[in-house]
Order: C-alpha cells, then sequence, then structure tokens
C-alpha cells in the first residue's frame, strides 16, 4: 500500500505534530513539570502512536479528507476519538500511572482543541489558496 499525501497534507502534517507539541508543553506547564526534549517526548509517544494508527485508518491526510471544511472537521474529530484511546492505554501501559476519567477527558478535549484550533485555520487558508488557484 502507497501512502500518497499532498503537499497541502504535509502542512496539515507538520501543523498537527505543532498542535501534539503544544499539547505536551502545556500539560508539563500546567502540572508544573521540567520541561524538557525527552519529557516532552516522553509525553506525546503515546498519543503520537494512536494518532498515527487512527490517521491510516481513516486515512487522515488524503486530499478527501480535507477537501471541505465539514469533512476536515468530521475527519479530526473521528481520527482522534479513535486515537486519544489508543494513546491512553499506551500512556498507562508505558508509565504504569492508572488512567482517570478526568485526565482523560481534559486530555482528549484540550488535545481535540489543539487540533480543530491549527486545522480551522489550514482550512480557512486551504479554501482561499483553492479559490485563488481557480
Amino acid at each position: 500500500m502507497r501512502l500518497r499525501i499532498s503537499p497541502a497534507g504535509y502542512v496539515l502534517l507538520v501543523g498537527d505534530l505543532v498542535a501534539f507539541l503544544l499539547f505536551a508543553y502545556y500539560g508539563k506547564l500546567a502540572h508544573h513539570l521540567p520541561v524538557t526534549v525527552l519529557g516532552i517526548l516522553d509525553t506525546l509517544a503515546p498519543f503520537l502512536a494512536g494518532w498515527v494508527v487512527a490517521c491510516f485508518l481513516f486515512r487522515s491526510y488524503r486530499q478527501n479528507a480535507y477537501e471541505s471544511f465539514g469533512r476536515l472537521l468530521l475527519s479530526t474529530f473521528l481520527t482522534w476519538t479513535v486515537a486519544a484511546p489508543i494513546g491512553l492505554v499506551l500512556r498507562t501501559w508505558w508509565t504504569g500511572i492508572p488512567m482517570t476519567w478526568l485526565f482523560t477527558w481534559v486530555a482528549y478535549l484540550i488535545t481535540l482543541a489543539f487540533l480543530l484550533g491549527w486545522r480551522i485555520l489550514f482550512a480557512i487558508g486551504y479554501a482561499i489558496r483553492k479559490r485563488t488557484n481557480v
């Protein structure tokens, strides 16, 4: 199976990675933990693994996933709704820290907000670019 991502899809991917980095950075600051590169990677790894699995499942970086604003929102919601539990289970396994409902909902909602915030800006820019290139 060949992975086909357009240049816009790569922009979306980079923005998503920044959103995940901001989530981890914010989490470290909110919990008064040291912000280090290794600490951020340790926090991100399980969630990114879940994101990768869900992205392959939903083909979240193919052009039809972000062709319209509605599809982009739906793709983001579905991908993160599948990715988050995978990431949370991997985090529990990796760290040995049990999952709590509060952490589960906070992590889900804050990361979804970061992803949607970025992706809404992407959708606006993508629509503008599409209109000016027609």
